[in-house]
């Protein structure tokens, strides 16, 4: 069962918990990596064979929509999901060598985005920051 906090943050979406959502969300939550679709549907197979591909994947999809899980680059160029630490916008630092994401707070980048608003007279609707380098672990 996916943690109580996973849990409130699906509801708090306006999704309900059903035992495939909540599966879906333990295998990411308790995952020390992002992992591809095929790595989760692997994984969510084994703790129960009556959950086929296309539950999971459209899981995947209503999880991300709801912002509790997101897609990021993976060493090798596959993307990975993972179960968002944080809700709210945020960022990732994305190590290239081991696949350990890291979660970047919006208030260390917003300074950032405003400065190129500011410079370059442009209004920000969106920012999105995937920054990949080598962790502290790695290095």
């Amino acid at each position: 069962m996916a943690s109580d906090s996973v849990r409130s943050r699906i509801l708090a979406a306006g999704q309900r918990i059903t035992p495939q959502r909540d599966l879906v969300a333990e295998v990411l939550e308790q995952a020390d990596r992002p992992l591809s679709a095929q790595e989760l549907l692997v994984a969510v197979e084994a703790r129960d064979r009556r959950i086929g591909r296309a539950t999971v994947f459209r899981t995947l999809q209503s999880l991300q929509e709801a912002g509790i899980v997101q897609q990021v680059p993976r060493p090798g160029g596959q993307g990975g999901y993972l179960l968002c630490a944080t809700s709210g916008h945020h960022h990732h630092l994305v190590c290239q060598r081991c696949g350990r994401v890291e979660d970047l707070p919006e208030e260390e980048v917003a300074a950032f985005v405003g400065a190129v608003a500011r410079d370059h007279g442009f209004a920000v609707d969106h920012a999105s920051f995937e920054l990949s380098g080598t962790c502290a672990a790695c290095r």
